[in-house]
């Protein structure tokens, strides 16, 4: 009877020891945003763009912006190439905003009236040049402390795995010349090259006009961030990866949090 009782319970044992195994193997399960079922119009606000002010030049509705969810705070981002148009205008050499910056607020294009004001340009870094698109694309992040949070802007999840070769992403944003403003639009990608830092990506969604698209968030097919949009290349398009966010974040001592 002993026997019987000793050989049950090393069974139990044995069936808790390879749940446990089972169960720390598997992945956690993913959950998907609940607005991204639903029709576009339903969404937050989360495609956002700029209005830049210096001592004697303000930039208005310029690239595209959005807020971020570190699981700590919330913070504003737009694209570091940005800064090829101030030294053009300015005569700005470092990814520093310099003596003559004055104001930087985000908003989206069919909402003005709610604007959520930058403080500080974290990364800011003087020693830092800009250089040209070739060479901003692997660091295509700028990211800013912002003031209180506006609670009709929705600051979008982060997903540090990279996109995967073929995976369906979104990207949604304004463009410069888009007439309707009643919406960002939707462009449909697929992944065909990933170097790290950025990725190369065909458009699936036909007659869009890419012409001040940088700086939109990209999202994967649960609503979380997955890149921004950095530029284009022949017939391909250039988003900065997450990795590269994430070095932002390490390296300024960021807070965040990946779940």
């Amino acid at each position: 009877m002993s026997s019987g009782r000793t050989m049950c319970m090393k069974t139990i044992g044995l069936i808790i020891f390879i749940l446990t195994i089972v169960s720390c193997n598997q992945k956690p399960e993913i959950v998907i945003e609940s607005w991204m079922d639903k029709q576009q119009s339903l969404w937050p606000n989360f495609a956002l763009t700029n209005n830049i002010s210096f001592t004697d030049t303000t930039f208005t509705d310029i690239a595209n912006s959005f807020l971020v969810d570190t699981g700590v705070d919330t913070l504003g981002v737009s694209c570091k190439h940005l800064f090829m148009v101030f030294e053009n205008h300015l005569g700005i050499k470092n990814i520093d905003l310099g003596e003559g910056f004055k104001s930087w607020n985000l908003y989206p294009k069919n909402s003005r009236e709610d604007t959520i004001a930058v403080k500080t340009l974290l990364n800011k870094n003087p020693d830092e040049n800009i250089g040209q698109f070739n060479t901003l694309k692997v660091r295509d992040w700028i990211v800013f402390e912002i003031e209180s949070g506006n609670s009709n802007l929705y600051p979008l999840k982060i997903r540090y795995t990279p996109i995967k070769t073929n995976e369906i992403v979104y990207a949604v944003g304004w463009g410069s010349k888009q007439k309707d403003n009643s919406e960002p639009v939707v462009q449909k990608f697929q992944c065909i090259d990933n170097l790290g830092d950025y990725y190369y990506l065909k458009s699936l969604t036909p007659d869009i006009e890419p012409h001040g698209r940088s700086g939109s968030p990209v999202i994967d097919k649960n609503g979380y961030l997955v890149g921004i949009v950095s530029g284009a290349e022949g017939n391909l398009t250039v988003f900065g990866s997450v990795s590269y966010l994430r070095t932002v974040f390490n390296k300024h001592k960021i807070e965040y949090i990946v779940k």
